[in-house]
């Protein structure tokens, strides 16, 4: 369901590196609340420091099920260069796939802690759990594809409708 893109911008060399990076992440976020603002909650987190590495994540949402996430990523090894990524993003979405996953991987690692069928072959204990729990990963992600394609599916097209007009809004 991912429909990732990534968008490059060049930082304005005037200034330092953290005025610059808030001035992008300002600029988005206004732009965002502009033209979603009256339909859509536009929620974005703090902008922390600069280290090594910032990201700073912008979500524009309308409900539980539908959802664009914006990311903008800079890292010192390019320090020119702010990245920003446009994706997917809904509650439900991370509902399904936490609620899904996290149940699969506990009981595959208890299985084999314990040493029950199937997971009985796996060897000690500790490496086991990690084991069952990294085989039972399989099914809970197969598991979390068709309960997102059933429960997600009307929304859809207007997840994937937001995700374009987002990334169109972001690459001016």
């Amino acid at each position: 369901m991912s429909t990732e893109t990534t968008i490059v911008y060049k930082l304005d060399n005037s200034t330092d590196t953290q005025t610059a990076l808030k001035n992008v992440a300002t600029e988005t976020l206004n732009k965002l609340k502009e033209k979603f603002g009256n339909e859509y909650i536009v929620t974005a987190g703090d902008l922390g420091e600069v280290e090594k590495n910032w990201s700073h994540e912008i979500k524009v949402r309308k409900g539980n099920k539908i959802g664009a996430e914006v990311t903008l990523k800079w890292e010192q090894s390019q320090p020119e260069i702010v990245t920003v990524e446009v994706d997917d993003s809904s509650k439900m979405g991370s509902w399904i796939t936490y609620g899904t996953l996290l149940p699969f991987v506990v009981i595959g690692a208890y299985l084999a802690y314990n040493d029950m069928a199937p997971l009985a072959f796996l060897p000690g204990q500790k490496v086991a759990a990690g084991l069952g729990g990294l085989i039972a990963l399989i099914p809970g992600l197969i598991a979390v594809s068709i309960l997102k394609t059933l429960l997600l599916k009307n929304e859809k097209e207007q997840n994937t409708q937001l995700v374009n007009e987002v990334r169109l809004l972001v690459t001016k």
